[in-house]
């Protein structure tokens, strides 16, 4: 089977691996370099506990009241769009109790594996890329949703990831770094995190150990019909291509490339942002989310990486220092990081997000030689391998090590 994939990213580059392991001969082809997209800055966490859907009925009413705000975690930008606001509208419909539940299981799910699969490159890589398992602390400074938040620890306790609930007291002597107000906190010692760059680089590595050409600088702008026997052309800026199948995976860019294949891709771009600062003191022991400020921290052993907000803003990728600042006052308010803490990088990224908040894995709409391996909002780095696994199973015709109803390519 000879197998084009659009995406060098973390999805991309794992479901080559995972083809690549199946005997497939497989190219992916990158418009800019491997792993410099969204895969690149985002926060380096591989948490289970996080793994739900982006569509959340605990959102549901504050987005309302965030939608106009370009200080709120998540902002909305205002446009007059039909894709646009169709995006919208079966966001808010997806974000039902009765969706979000189903969706959130298998997304944990997804993530364990991946977490466990994450350990297993990192003791095959020359190289170490910060894989590390100390857990992820959630702390919260209000008492309502400090005690709202029992009710979904539960679900994702059910679906497999363990958690501890700790009060104050116990936050505080057993996470030094929070020094801030807080009413308690919910422990997940299962979760894990890593440099997400060097992560995809050890991939990257496997996958072309096993085969897997990667073309870089390759911007897709032309696919061919198929033609009878005829395989499609994938006309780039690195020359042209040929595919007996053609698997997208191109993240926030997926909805222009399926045009170019007569597919409607609801995705919409969510800029993000990261930011890497001097280690703090005292460090964190351990990944840190903020929950009212929707500040996510990973405490790297030379750095401390800061992430948050979430823009529906579709492509766009400009910077907008007020949000940038909205991020780090939250982290100076709960983080001894300086009263002017230097930031020595920052990097915004687009997550790549469905209505309903869940993946695209599988095979397009009336399409046999398309597929689908996008839409992973903010858990692409935490699913990315098992996505692989999950993609060549159902592209190889194996009997699938996940259940791939939650995720069908062609729900849309």
């Amino acid at each position: 089977m000879d197998v084009v994939i659009i995406g060098g990213g973390v999805v991309g580059v794992s479901c080559a691996l995972q083809l690549a392991k199946r005997g497939a001969s497989v190219t992916v082809l990158e418009k800019d370099r491997v792993g410099h997209g969204c895969s690149f800055g985002n926060a380096g966490w591989l948490t289970p506990s996080q793994a739900v859907p982006l569509a959340n009925p605990a959102l549901l009413f504050k987005s309302f009241k965030w939608m106009l705000d370009p200080e709120s975690p998540l902002y909305i930008q205002p446009r007059l769009d039909p894709s646009y606001l169709r995006w919208l509208i079966g966001f808010l419909l997806s974000s039902r109790q009765s969706k979000f539940e189903p969706g959130a299981m298998a997304l944990v799910e997804l993530c364990r594996v991946s977490v466990d699969m994450w350990e297993e490159v990192e003791k095959r890589a020359p190289e170490s890329f910060g894989f590390e398992r100390h857990g992820l602390l959630a702390v919260y400074e209000k008492t309502d949703s400090f005690e709202a938040a029992h009710k979904s620890n539960e679900l994702i306790a059910r679906a497999g990831a363990r958690v501890e609930r700790w009060s104050s007291d116990q936050v505080r002597d057993r996470e030094p770094a929070i020094i801030g107000k807080q009413v308690g906190g919910y422990f997940f010692p299962d979760d894990a995190h890593c440099k997400p760059y060097e992560a995809v680089r050890a991939l990257a590595a496997e996958a072309a150990a096993a085969g897997v050409t990667f073309v870089e600088g390759a911007e897709v702008f032309r696919i061919s019909a198929p033609s009878g026997t005829s395989p499609r052309r994938l006309t780039t800026t690195h020359g042209e291509f040929t595919a007996e199948k053609i698997l997208l995976a191109a993240g926030s860019w997926s909805e222009d490339l399926g045009k170019m294949l007569d597919l409607r891709v609801p995705i919409l771009g969510a800029k993000g942002y990261s930011m890497l600062l001097p280690k703090a003191n005292p460090h964190p022991k351990s990944s840190i989310y903020l929950i009212e400020r929707k500040v996510a921290v990973n405490p790297h052993k030379d750095a401390l990486r800061i992430s948050g907000t979430l823009e529906l803003v579709k492509n766009d990728f400009s910077i907008n220092q007020r949000r940038v600042n909205v991020i780090l006052r939250g982290a100076k308010g709960m983080l001894n990081i300086g009263d002017a803490p230097v930031v020595n990088d920052l990097w915004r990224g687009l997550r790549p997000c469905t209505p309903d908040g869940m993946p695209l894995i599988g095979k397009a709409r009336g399409h046999g030689d398309v597929w689908l391996a996008t839409g992973h909002q903010m858990a692409g780095l935490k699913t990315a391998p098992a996505t692989g696994v999950l993609l060549a199973q159902l592209m190889t015709g194996e009997k699938p090590s996940f259940n791939p109803e939650p995720f069908r390519a062609d729900r849309f």
